[in-house]
């Protein structure tokens, strides 16, 4: 049986925050940092770094501005792992009907 490049699927996805989690670990930030230099309140990092707020392109501007990682990079995390996500729960209802 062929597979083509078009139909492979991930096995698993991750969250942008994953990324800005490792950022943050590699620069010795802690989350109290990100909050200040973001301007964003506690609530709204704890959401984002627990994968619950997406990288919306204001957020990315941010992103980029504290990190120094252009905000394309943060928009494109974010799709990647929408599509990826996606693709993975039309495969696993394929595989339940």
């Amino acid at each position: 049986m062929n597979v083509y490049a078009n139909e492979l699927i991930p096995g698993d996805v991750f969250h942008p925050s994953e990324i800005i989690k490792d950022e943050m670990e590699a620069r010795g930030m802690r989350q109290v940092d990100l909050i200040n230099q973001s301007g964003y309140n506690k609530g709204f990092i704890s959401l984002l770094l627990k994968g619950e707020r997406n990288i919306t392109t204001a957020v990315a501007l941010v992103l980029e501005k504290v990190f120094d990682i252009p905000a394309e990079f943060w928009i494109r995390l974010q799709k990647n792992y929408e599509l990826n996500k996606e693709l993975i729960e039309i495969r696993n209802s394929k595989s339940a009907s």
